[in-house]
């Protein structure tokens, strides 16, 4: 006999698919392959790596997104996922992320509403080239954890995070965002078929629950939205209470609030209300290759202002770190600031310079006294600008190795201080004697435990 979820799914679901049911029902089943999507916006080819440990497909209808067809263990355990080169994501997953940056100009700013564990944010930062700023947003202190590991290790220094409930957003930031992500927490149906809890949670008032909330929140994200912004609203969903009547409650609550056309190269929607159905985009799961996703596009009405980014000069100490170790590296909004001594950086500090952020840029430097010694993680992201005669190139085996926190030994003939493995990035090191001692923060080892 068939469990009591299955039964009521299908209920649910045959009546509105009709002759396509079966084919979705097949999709949702088969287990889905491993993807990457490339940090583009680095310049470093991680690629020839890969390529050599794995066999990779190129899926031209999404930016910068690879399939994985075969030894996809093996890909975690690279040098290049390890630094942040690629990040392990469905491709659908990506969608959201470029549409909100097709409707994006120069130096966004950016909400993401629901942001943990940080892969669309990351997107995010990567495309936009690190110009403009992101705020990311997680309500769970664990998960923001997670967020913050990865915004670390991927390098996204355009971004900054806040802690709270997405629904309260507007009490800080109305009418503040250029763009703005809400990838919502919904029922999770797409993976009702391979996820044992999710079939035990799944009921009609499940989805009823999570509608009302994605309701609320969609309604605080649009608060927070500028006139002629644009909202990005997504989940990995299936129902029509999550998505088009989610769309449909915003539309009826705002007059100010246009919905974009999304359709030309997606699925159209199921509600069967045309102005609707015409404009957002559905992907259906297909087979092994990719989950089902829905997404809608929301203008705020009115004039749009772009923010006025000021001009920022860096100290002669902080000049020097770049003209040392990055000296191609340029960007006319950043900052950097000293913590224990450590350096951050951050972009545009003067917008939103009031607010008390959980974590505002990258850890670029630490002051050692004598000398500023580069953090691995600003190695990894700028590793591109890094001129010959400061690299050491060191085999794969050292590489690992240098990766789980260990000293490595080294020729008399070595006098540079980073370190690099077919052209990636691997990190810092002091030499002492005949060893290469170690400068990997120890967070990148540990984190690792909370890495989703």
């Amino acid at each position: 006999m068939e469990n009591n979820w299955l039964e009521r799914f299908r209920a649910e679901y045959k009546p509105l698919l009709k002759d396509k049911y079966d084919d979705f029902e097949y999709g949702l089943s088969c287990p889905k392959s491993r993807h990457i999507r490339v940090q583009a916006s680095r310049n470093i080819d991680y690629l020839k790596e890969l390529e050599n440990i794995c066999t990779l497909e190129k899926l031209h209808d999404y930016n910068n997104v690879y399939k994985i067809v075969d030894n996809s263990e093996k890909v975690v355990e690279s040098i290049s996922f390890q630094t942040g080169g690629i990040y392990i994501m469905n491709p659908s997953s990506t969608l959201p992320v470029d549409i909100l940056m097709s409707y994006m100009g120069e130096n966004p700013v950016m909400l993401d509403v629901s942001s943990a564990p940080g892969g669309k944010t990351c997107a995010l930062s990567d495309m936009t080239g690190r110009n403009g700023v992101i705020v990311a947003n997680e309500i769970s202190s664990t998960r923001l954890k997670s967020l913050h590991f990865n915004l670390e290790k991927y390098g996204a220094y355009n971004v900054k995070t806040v802690s709270m409930d997405g629904r309260l957003l507007p009490n800080i930031f109305e009418n503040s965002f250029d763009g703005i992500l809400l990838d919502a927490p919904c029922s999770n149906e797409n993976k009702i078929f391979r996820n044992k809890t999710v079939q035990a949670q799944w009921n009609k008032e499940l989805v009823c629950k999570m509608a009302d909330l994605q309701k609320q929140l969609i309604k605080a994200a649009f608060s927070c939205l500028k006139q002629g912004g644009v909202l990005v609203y997504s989940t990995c969903t299936l129902s029509l209470e999550e998505n088009e009547y989610v769309i449909k409650y915003l539309l009826d609550e705002f007059d100010n609030a246009e919905l974009l056309p999304l359709n030309k190269d997606y699925g159209r929607g199921l509600s069967g209300i045309d102005y609707i159905d015409e404009n957002v985009a559905r992907i259906m799961p297909d087979g092994d290759k990719i989950d089902g996703f829905f997404a809608a596009a929301v203008r705020k009405k009115g004039e749009f202002t772009p923010y006025n980014f000021i001009h920022t000069k860096l100290k002669n100490k902080e000049k020097d770190f770049f003209k040392k170790y990055y000296p191609g590296f340029s960007h006319s909004h950043i900052a950097v600031s000293e913590y224990d001594r450590r350096g951050y950086i951050e972009t545009a500090p003067e917008i939103f310079k009031n607010i008390k952020f959980k974590r505002r840029g990258l850890n670029i430097y630490k002051d050692a006294g004598k000398v500023i010694e580069p953090a691995c993680q600003s190695v990894w992201q700028w590793g591109s600008f890094v001129e010959d005669n400061m690299r050491y190139n060191i085999s794969v085996e050292m590489a690992e190795k240098f990766l789980k926190g260990f000293d490595i030994s080294c020729n008399d003939n070595y006098n540079n201080e980073l370190l690099f493995f077919n052209n990636i990035p691997v990190g810092y090191t002091k030499k002492v004697g005949s060893v290469l001692k170690n400068k990997l923060d120890r967070y990148f080892l540990y984190g690792k435990n909370i890495e989703w």
